[in-house]
């Protein structure tokens, strides 16, 4: 990752894996793999290219469906993705994450979640 992107960040980043269906409008557009996540954006890995600037909605499999637009690309297949949730949608990801890290959530279908940067 470069200094940009970094810099750009208002929140935590949690490395999380966990299975992805982007959807375009009703159909599913791609499927990938969850890099990492926070309560404005993750990165996702693609198994299909995904258009930079448009907006998709990410099902990330288990935990919940977020509309984002891709914001960057990076190693080939991987996107950055910055949610537009309203105030409401950004608490709903905070409990998941406390719910994930506090062990209350059930995690048998995505790997364990890890700080992975920290915003400014």
């Amino acid at each position: 990752m470069n200094n940009s992107s970094d810099e750009n960040r208002k929140s935590f980043r949690f490395g999380l894996t966990a299975s992805v269906d982007v959807m375009d409008g009703v159909e599913r557009h791609a499927f990938g793999t969850l890099i990492d996540f926070s309560r404005d954006g993750a990165g996702i890995r693609s198994m299909t290219p995904l258009n930079m600037g448009r907006k998709y909605k990410f099902h990330v499999r288990g935990i919940g469906t977020w509309s984002g637009v891709v914001v960057r690309r990076f190693d080939g297949r991987s996107y950055g993705v910055r949610f537009e949730n309203s105030e409401t949608e950004k608490r709903q990801i905070d409990r998941i994450l406390m719910s994930m890290m506090d062990g209350t959530m059930d995690t048998s279908t995505i790997c364990q979640i890890r700080p992975r940067i920290r915003a400014f």
